[in-house]
């Protein structure tokens, strides 16, 4: 019985180690934003935005000659508030960590005085589950079939992917009255919420919300416009609820902001207070407070 249950033992302990470890990226957290480094095909090490509201990978225009990208065609590239050609290199590789992502395409976006070189989009989450870490400031890609996950403390909720957008269902309350919508998870904007244009046509949120200002925003189709800022009293986000968060309205006619599959876009400035864990395979999001619960939406 003794040399059964030895070897029962070393089975399991076998099992448990061919496990695969996360890989471990370090991001810096600049003006809300998540900043990760890759490599493309072979390049030093450039900056990236970590953007789950895009769904390609994209290079910035002005470092098209620092990587040394091959063009190889166009297309319609479309932003928060209308559509522009952009060119694009396909069959590139993009590393980070210790992935290596092949046949990449990167779309070249003019994105003027950004401070990075790139855009990571979901195009390159996808495969994994990505968990987003705010108090260690890491990225971990887990594989799809990770046993090793520690869920304790997060809320699960269904994600919905809305032509590839990751989105989840959420409620703001203005004035005691509810209005429930899917919203879009934008970690590439830098804002709290932006209520998509026909959503808050149709719920007439300028008249019953309090205008506290104006933002300008730029979209990746190059367009630069101004929003009205107002005060949501309550939003209630993966069963917590959050108080007086400043929102945009958008009155934009083309581009996602004017999409009606979606009531508006978090942005990490709202997204940063949660850790969280995508799932994309069986279409799961997990959200779980951090320490930046507390800090001021400007």
């Amino acid at each position: 019985m003794d040399f059964i249950y030895y070897l029962f033992s070393v089975i399991i302990s076998i099992g448990i180690s061919a496990q695969k470890s996360p890989t471990v990226v370090p991001f810096s957290l600049e003006n809300h934003s998540i900043y990760m480094y890759c490599k493309v095909n072979d390049s030093a090490h450039v900056k990236f935005l970590f953007d789950t509201g895009a769904d390609g990978s994209v290079i910035n225009v002005n470092s098209k000659k620092k990587l040394n990208l091959k063009v190889d065609g166009t297309s319609e590239n479309q932003g928060s508030n209308g559509t522009n050609t952009v060119e694009y290199s396909s069959h590139n590789t993009v590393q980070f960590g210790n992935i290596d992502k092949k046949d990449v395409l990167l779309t070249l976006i003019p994105y003027h005085s950004a401070n990075f070189d790139g855009v990571f989009g979901t195009d390159l989450m996808q495969g994994k589950i990505v968990e987003i870490d705010y108090h260690k400031n890491e990225i971990r890609f887990y594989e799809e079939n990770t046993t090793t996950l520690d869920l304790s403390g997060y809320e699960k909720m269904k994600l919905h992917l809305i032509d590839n957008y990751p989105a989840i269902e959420s409620t703001i309350t203005v004035n005691s009255k509810e209005y429930s919508g899917i919203f879009g998870l934008d970690s590439g904007a830098d804002d709290a919420l932006t209520i998509a244009a026909p959503f808050a046509k149709k719920n007439e949120l300028a008249k019953v919300m309090k205008k506290i200002g104006k933002a300008t925003a730029q979209g990746s189709d190059g367009s630069v416009y101004e929003m009205p800022v107002v005060i949501c009293p309550s939003i209630q986000f993966a069963q917590k609820y959050l108080y007086n968060v400043p929102v945009t309205l958008s009155g934009s006619t083309e581009g996602m902001d004017a999409t009606e599959k979606m009531a508006g876009f978090f942005g990490n400035q709202f997204l940063k207070r949660f850790n969280t864990i995508i799932d994309f395979k069986n279409q799961f999001i997990y959200f779980k407070l951090n320490k930046n619960l507390y800090s001021e939406f400007k």
